[in-house]
């Protein structure tokens, strides 16, 4: 499946430009990779670069914490940051370039550093807040406050009734 914005204000306001007079394929390719990487020089923009150094993440939430799974292969543990500030985790690192004595044919792997930023919602204790490195995976835990913690409420059976009791007027 492809998505791809189907209407010009999708596109940023700009009207499609049809191929033919006046079509520069590779404009429009740039104008792709752009789109891709949130804005800038598609080639030598330090942000289209962040963007691609960006790890896998997976958030989920539970009833007592919100956990957050960072792929960081090769990366030591004494290399990453964590931060609080607020309702907002911040984590950072660099991906080093492993030094290579033979010729490279291929190479997916990039160096550089990286920075994920996630806005928990304000239910956080963030005195509680808990971190892990295994195999290349940082797991980052972030306790609920006990305020937002669910709880079951019985419902009972008949009907309450509060104030007069009595059926008739007060008074006299």
């Amino acid at each position: 499946m492809t998505l791809a914005p189907f209407s010009a204000r999708q596109r940023g306001g700009q009207l499609a430009r049809g191929r033919g007079y006046g079509w520069d394929p590779a404009r429009e390719i740039d104008e792709l990779i752009r789109s891709f990487f949130g804005g800038g020089t598609a080639v030598g923009d330090p942000a289209a670069i962040a963007a691609a150094l960006r790890p896998p993440v997976d958030i989920e939430e539970t009833e007592q914490a919100y956990i957050v799974d960072v792929d960081l292969p090769n990366v030591s543990p004494e290399r990453i940051e964590l931060e609080m500030r607020g309702e907002e985790l911040r984590i950072s690192g660099r991906f080093e370039e492993r030094s290579r004595s033979g010729v490279m044919r291929r190479q997916n792997r990039q160096a550089g550093e990286f920075e994920y930023l996630v806005d928990l919602p304000g239910d956080i204790d963030t005195d509680k807040v808990d971190a892990s490195y295994d195999n290349g995976v940082l797991t980052v835990t972030i306790a609920k406050t006990r305020g937002t913690q669910p709880r079951r409420i019985e419902i009972e059976r008949g009907r309450k009734q509060g104030g007069n009791k009595q059926g008739g007027k007060q008074g006299g």
